[in-house]
């Protein structure tokens, strides 16, 4: 049975990449949730998705020209604030699976430092930066990596092999059931994001896919039993 995710929480129902969607993820179910790191000036690693604050929160700049007392101060939504990714992480413990995406390359020390503060956390890291993933694969054996990709590029394959992950995050447009197949023979699984349709996300699970990430988890998880 693919496992569901909630894409930034459950971003579907409350402000993505806040304490409110996560709590809804961990009160429906979810196996993991999915969230998204940039660092502050002050190199505290906070989970917002852009670059800027500008689209998210009732601020604005780029987050490297904020420090985290600033960025804490912000309006996410809903009155929630933009968590640090301890908040987060603090917040789930060892109830579900977490999928850091490390958007900034320079968050990738701090993401690992927030995570070894929690010794019963399940996690991976992903990126759509490969050179990110080397990094920290030099930096420890142990840790599960996931490259994120649109599609099966040779390079991401390649990568993936060099590295020994257990899956790619795919883009749902470019996933079909040969793909699927393909990197099964290579001894991958797909994991795929973003699926907010239940037909479609019956197909994938009928494909045999190990993930499927959505912004409406409660859907998903009622259609597809899990």
């Amino acid at each position: 049975m693919s496992k569901i995710y909630a894409h930034r929480g459950a971003s579907a129902e409350l402000p993505e990449n806040t304490l409110p969607a996560f709590a809804r993820a961990i009160e429906l179910g979810a196996f993991g949730i999915e969230l998204d790191v940039h660092l502050t000036r002050d190199g505290i690693p906070v989970v917002i998705h852009d670059e800027t604050v500008d689209r998210t929160t009732d601020g604005a700049g780029a987050l490297a020209d904020l420090d985290a007392v600033d960025v804490a101060g912000l309006d996410a939504g809903q009155g929630a604030p933009v968590p640090t990714l301890d908040d987060v992480l603090n917040l789930v413990g060892d109830r579900m699976h977490v999928d850091i995406e490390v958007k900034a390359a320079a968050a990738a020390d701090a993401v690992l430092l927030a995570a070894s503060r929690q010794p019963a956390l399940r996690f991976a890291v992903s990126s759509f930066d490969l050179d990110v993933l080397r990094h920290l694969r030099r930096q420890s054996l142990e840790i599960e990596l996931w490259p994120l990709t649109v599609g099966a590029a040779d390079a991401v394959l390649d990568t993936a092999a060099a590295l020994g992950v257990p899956c790619i995050a795919m883009h749902d447009a470019f996933v079909n059931r040969e793909i699927v197949d393909y990197l099964r023979s290579r001894g991958l699984g797909a994991w795929v994001w973003t699926v907010n349709d239940a037909c479609r996300a019956a197909d994938l699970e009928a494909m045999g896919v190990v993930g499927i990430c959505t912004d409406d988890p409660a859907q998903l998880l009622r259609s597809t039993g899990g």
